[in-house]
């Protein structure tokens, strides 16, 4: 640091205190220069400690009353005023320092001090929103400083006005100041090398916006080597947030969001608040993309609220955008509208073209929603001009989009095309798979339009290749919600295989859809565990434990007392409700801190070699006499593939999706009745459960016809809301589907393969039972009958810890967990069974290594799933497989404690008898239904209702243990 031995050591001094004293000590010394080095001191502490540069600052107005030098005091008005507006982002505070600076020049008739301390003034005004001030003063101070040959300070001016230039979209003549600044850095040599960082990153802003990505990146990398070498880490961590917005606009979410954690930590770390919620900001934007809006909103509310604050209306208005775009995706129209007003009255109060022209894109997009195409054709399209002339052609690609699609709606099918082929050249131009992949899709779209199915599957598959791109770019957690609004495309696909009579194709399109994340897991053995895989996760990886252990002890107040009679009904008290918000507030935080774990250790989503999504081959893994019957849904159609060894067929189901989803919700009525209804309702229950059955084996599969009767096997792949649905409960008037076949289920018939070829343990049997404080005592009656039937281990009650179960379960061919069971729709993640000392959730199992043959999960709901973007069932059934099981036996709904008892009981007796899992089950269902379980009679009557017997079902391999 250029600083004097006075001025070091005054710094050395040990507190404030003893440093004013020393200034006291020593009046005879304070000259202009030991002043001007404490002043450049501050400034550079304001690059990498904002708070030991405030702490000079008051040492600056110290030794100007000492002194009673007027242009003393100027100087420590311009360190506080670049403390403020930089550092601070209160920039009114600093407008105002710096005039006042400015006057004492004037008076003193320093006119070159005077335009120096304009510099800092304008940036300012430009996250002030004044852009002709900020111009006009620019412009006055540079020609003094070019005048008088002062180029470092000339060449941060021109810095600061390319700044301004740029944010008004007046992109050429913003990269002309900041080459012009560079050269004048260069000639200064090494007292210019910050300045030439920071002129590298304002460089790599424009080349952004210029759409040159690639110069942009090279740019802030050049930018953050040269900042990291002059000890500059602040501004280093500016560069890489430059950088990580570039990655953004290409689509590389997951190298985005991980260079603006590291950035966030960073601001956070000096004590810069605003800059660390502008990182919040554009985190939002990214979001967005992953369409996780509920974190957009809470991330741009308190956005808006800090920038209020400072004035800076322009950044306050950029949340806003945000924030209505998360409404449009959401539905909430209204709303989207409203905030889209409100942000365009602040970048029109601005001056700022440019946004406007954004937030009337937005306004155009929530119209073509709305079916306002023709509100939506005219504002884009004259959106994409304004761009046009500003040079945007990213953002003019974007509007070009929204036109085309407004265009389509019309039937306006050339103009469509001018505007897609538009579209298309610059995304493929510059390599921006998220304009590519939707200008394929419209093409296709119009290819069909006019019966040219060749080129519609040509733009189709590339269409899909680029969405896939993409995908593959995301960490795998990310891709779920990343794939919500995208399953158009590959419905689209399948619609064109039907009219063209291409089944295989089809089916290949719809595997293309499914579960894509679980078989990534598979395919690339990805490990989502919480566990360091470098010293820099240690402390993440402690505060995620911490967080955990904390949320477990609280979960045990808000969980129910339950009902002895259920494997996790759950009801409420008042002590549950008081923790509940604590808990959701803990588990937000871990699923955050858990995402940023994945994130920075998610290497596979650079490699160009896993983008590409390939399907297993179905036919060849099915055994003889088995049917996989695979659902898909059309634009709300139900489709249905019929796959056997031999042969793929395709047909469309005749009823609505609409009405399944009606019964289906119907049926789930009937089964929560169940529980608290008295021996003498089950009858009628029952019956009106049958017709509920029957009435959805009428809609999705009696239209397969007599293919069914020839097949002893079957194979479910559900869709959607299917999944829902128990298939083996159906009725067909005359028996359930049960009685005909053995029945099982897949996420996705590409994870037959992996199931069938799990590794397996050579031998071992765990049976867990814990009866949730003596809540559920035939669990462990259950466990200690599975265990000695099995030759295997028991772990009951207080031994049926974490610690012995991930023990247990690691070289292990059985598992079998009988316990009190939540499911969680609002977070699936936290989904689990009741342990002693806590719970096993979902995110504890990705933790788990299994070489099981079968886990069973005697529990309530853990079938259940929240079907996710891309048919992803996000719950226990997902981290079991990917853990490694070939194969699980779950439930769809709360279980009775008894009854599940007797029905494991028998399920394991047929297994050591040597039955197949998948017929064992079906034998032990089946006494159920023929009422010779022995167990049940009450008034007569037996527990054949479809509640006692149906929600267990199996997933994954059906053969022998």
């Amino acid at each position: 640091m250029p600083c004097s031995d006075l001025v070091d050591q005054l710094l050395a001094q040990p507190d404030l205190a003893a440093q004013r004293q020393f200034l006291k000590d020593r009046p005879s010394r304070l000259d202009d220069q030991f002043v001007h080095d404490l002043k450049q001191c501050a400034d550079q502490f304001l690059r990498s400690d904002l708070h030991r540069s405030l702490q000079i600052v008051d040492l600056l107005y110290d030794a100007a009353e000492l002194t009673g030098n007027p242009l003393h005091r100027a100087l420590g008005l311009r360190a506080e005023a670049n403390a403020a507006s930089i550092g601070q982002r209160q920039y009114q505070r600093g407008l105002e320092l710096y005039d006042q600076a400015g006057e004492i020049y004037r008076a003193q008739g320093r006119l070159v001090e005077q335009a120096i301390s304009q510099i800092g003034k304008i940036g300012a005004l430009l996250y002030l929103g004044r852009y002709e001030a900020a111009l006009a003063c620019g412009h006055w101070a540079n020609s003094i400083l070019a005048a008088h040959a002062e180029y470092r300070w000339q060449a941060t001016l021109l810095m600061n006005l390319a700044a301004v230039y740029d944010r008004l979209g007046e992109l050429a003549q913003a990269l002309e100041m900041v080459d012009q600044a560079g050269k004048l850095y260069a000639q200064l040599g090494a007292d210019g090398e910050p300045g030439l960082g920071l002129a590298q990153i304002t460089r790599a802003v424009i080349l952004r916006n210029l759409g040159r990505f690639e110069e942009s990146i090279q740019a802030s990398q050049a930018a953050r080597e040269i900042l990291t070498h002059c000890g500059q880490w602040v501004e280093a961590a500016r560069a890489q947030q430059c950088l990580a917005l570039t990655y953004f606009v290409l689509g590389r979410y997951n190298e985005a969001l991980d260079n603006l954690n590291q950035v966030r930590d960073i601001f956070l770390g000096d004590g810069r608040q605003l800059d660390a919620m502008q990182v919040e900001l554009f985190t939002s934007d990214c979001l967005l993309q992953l369409r996780r809006f509920t974190d957009v909103l809470e991330k741009c509310h308190q956005v808006r609220g800090l920038f209020a604050e400072v004035g800076a209306h322009h950044v306050v208005a950029q949340a806003i955008v945000n924030e209505a775009v998360a409404y449009t995706e959401l539905g909430r129209y209204a709303q989207a509208v409203d905030s889209l007003a409100e942000a365009r009255q602040l970048f029109a109060q601005d001056g700022n073209h440019v946004w406007v022209a954004s937030t009337d894109l937005e306004t155009a997009a929530v119209r073509l929603r709305q079916g306002e195409f023709v509100d939506s054709l005219t504002t884009a399209v004259a959106c994409a001009d304004i761009f046009k002339a500003h040079d945007l052609a990213v953002e003019e690609a974007q509007a070009r989009l929204v036109a085309a699609r407004a265009a389509l709606a019309l039937g306006q099918h050339a103009q469509t095309l001018h505007l897609t082929a538009a579209v298309l050249k610059v995304g493929e131009a510059r390599h921006i798979p998220i304009l590519t992949y939707q200008a394929r899709h419209l093409l296709g779209s119009l290819a069909v339009a006019h019966d040219c199915a060749h080129e519609a599957f040509d733009n189709y598959d590339r269409a899909i290749q680029e969405l896939e791109q993409l995908r593959g770019r995301l960490m795998v957690e990310f891709r779920v919600g990343f794939l919500e609004d995208k399953a158009v495309i590959y419905e689209d696909a399948v619609e064109l295989c039907l009219e063209t009579r291409q089944p295989l194709r089809g089916l290949e399109y719809a595997e293309r859809a499914k579960s894509r994340a679980l078989l990534d897991l598979l395919a690339q053995r990805l490990d989502l565990s919480i566990q360091a895989r470098a010293e820099t996760d240690r402390p993440l990886v402690a505060e995620l434990l911490r967080l955990r252990a904390e949320r477990d002890r609280l979960y045990r107040r808000w969980e129910s007392d339950g009902e002895t009679s259920e494997r996790g009904w759950t009801t409420s008290d008042s002590e549950r409700q008081r923790a509940q918000q604590n808990v959701l507030a803990l588990e937000k935080q871990i699923t955050e801190l858990w995402h940023r774990l994945l994130i920075q250790n998610a290497d596979y989503a650079r490699d160009a070699a896993l983008w590409h999504v390939r399907t297993e081959p179905i036919q060849p893994h099915l055994q003889p006499g088995s049917l996989l019957i695979e659902y898909f849904i059309v634009h709300r159609q139900l489709v249905v593939f019929l796959v056997t060894r031999k042969s793929v067929r395709c047909l469309r189901l005749p009823g609505e999706l609409a009405q399944v989803q009606q019964l289906i919700q119907r049926l789930w009525l009937n089964l929560k009745a169940v529980p608290r209804s008295s021996p003498n309702q089950m009858a009628p229950l029952e019956s009106n459960a049958r017709g509920l059955l029957q009435r959805l084996y009428d809609l999705v599969i009696r239209p397969l016809g007599d293919e069914l009767s020839k097949f002893d096997r079957l194979i479910i792949v559900p869709h959607g809301p299917l999944h829902y649905l128990p298939f083996h409960a159906l009725h067909n008037g005359q028996a359930y589907l049960l009685e005909q076949h053995e029945i099982s289920y897949l996420p996705n018939a590409s994870f037959l393969r992996y199931c069938q070829e799990a590794p397996l343990a050579a031998s071992g049997a765990v049976a867990v039972g814990h009866s949730n404080n003596r809540r559920l005592p035939y669990t462990v009656r259950e466990a200690q009958a599975i265990a000695a039937r099995l030759g295997g281990e028991a772990l009951l009650e207080d031994e049926a810890t974490l610690p012995r179960l991930r023990q247990a379960t690691l070289d292990c061919r059985i598992v079998h967990l009988a316990a009190h069971g939540d499911f969680r729709p609002d977070n699936p993640l936290f989904s689990g069974l009741a342990l002693t000392d806590g719970w096993l959730t979902t995110l504890d199992i990705f933790g788990l290594r299994l070489k099981a043959s079968l886990v069973t999960l005697s529990a309530c709901q853990t079938g259940r799933s929240v079907v996710g973007g891309g048919d992803e069932l996000l719950g226990l059934m997902r981290a079991f497989l990917s853990a490694g099981a070939a194969s699980l036996a779950l439930s769809l709904w709360a279980v009775e404690d008894c009854s599940t008892a007797r029905l494991m009981e028998t399920f394991y007796g047929n297994m050591t008898a040597g039955r197949a899992k998948g017929a064992a089950l079906r034998d032990a269902q089946l006494q159920f239904i023929d009422g010779q379980t022995g167990i049940g009679k009450t008034g007569g009557t037996r527990y054949t209702h479809p509640y006692f017997w149906a929600p267990f079902f199996l997933v994954g391999d059906t053969g022998p243990l």
